[in-house]
C-alpha cells in the first residue's frame, strides 16, 4: 500500500473529498478523471457519495502507475493522501513506480508491503505505519551509505555525522525499525 500525496499537480479525488473510505474511479480518454468517492462523516448514519468528473490539469499520478506493468486502485483518501494498493510482479518495480512518482514531484510512502502467497510461500505484511519520520530518515540514509552492505560500507559514526545526532540516537533509531520489520515476521 502506498500513500501518495500529490505535488504540484492537483488530483481531483484528492481535491473533492480529503478523507474518503472508497473510490472508484476511471480515467477517460481526453484526461479526464471520473470518480465515485464514498466519504463517512463522524455523527453520521449514511456515507456521503460524490461524483468527481474533472479534467486533469498538468498530469496525474496514475498516468505515472500506468507506465508500469502493476495495477493499481485508489482505495481511499486520508488528510488528502491517496492510498493505493499496487500489485506487481517483483520487488524492482516497486521501486522504480516509488522513483518515478518521486521524480513527479509527488511525495510517497510505503505504508504496507504484502508478498502474495504461492504453493510454497505464506504471505507476509509488513505495518510501515509504527516507524516514525525520523526513524525512516536514518534507515533510509544507512540503505544509501551502505550500512546494510556485506561488507558495510558505512559506519554509526558516518550516520550520526549525516544526521547531525549521537551515534546512540542513530543506534536507537535502526534498532526501532529493525524490531518492526522483525516482529512482522513473528507476528503474521
Amino acid at each position: 500500500m502506498l500513500e501518495v500525496t500529490p505535488g504540484e499537480t492537483t488530483c481531483p479525488v484528492a481535491s473533492a473529498a480529503p478523507n474518503a473510505t472508497a473510490v472508484k474511479r476511471s480515467v477517460s480518454a481526453g484526461d479526464v478523471c471520473h470518480s465515485a468517492v464514498t466519504v463517512e462523516s463522524e455523527g453520521e448514519e449514511e456515507a456521503e457519495h460524490r461524483y468527481v468528473s474533472e479534467r486533469i490539469e498538468g498530469g496525474c499520478f496514475c498516468a505515472t502507475l500506468s507506465r508500469f506493468d502493476c495495477v493499481f486502485d485508489v482505495e481511499g483518501v486520508s488528510d488528502g493522501s491517496l492510498l493505493v494498493s499496487v500489485i506487481v510482479e517483483d520487488r524492482e518495480t516497486i521501486g522504480r513506480i516509488v522513483d518515478a512518482l518521486e521524480r513527479d514531484a509527488t511525495a510517497v510512502r510505503l505504508r504496507r508491503l504484502t508478498q502474495s502467497p504461492n504453493e510454497a510461500e505464506t504471505s507476509l505484511e509488513i505495518d510501515t505505519t509504527k516507524i516514525t519520520e525520523k526513524q525512516r530518515e536514518a534507515v533510509e540514509l544507512a540503505v544509501e551509505l551502505g550500512y546494510y552492505g556485506r561488507p558495510r560500507e558505512a559506519t554509526l559514526e558516518d550516520l550520526a555525522d549525516e544526521l547531525g545526532i549521537s551515534k546512540s540516537a542513530v543506534s536507537q533509531r535502526l534498532n526501532a525499525v529493525e524490531t518492526t520489520l522483525v516482529r512482522s515476521f513473528t507476528d503474521s
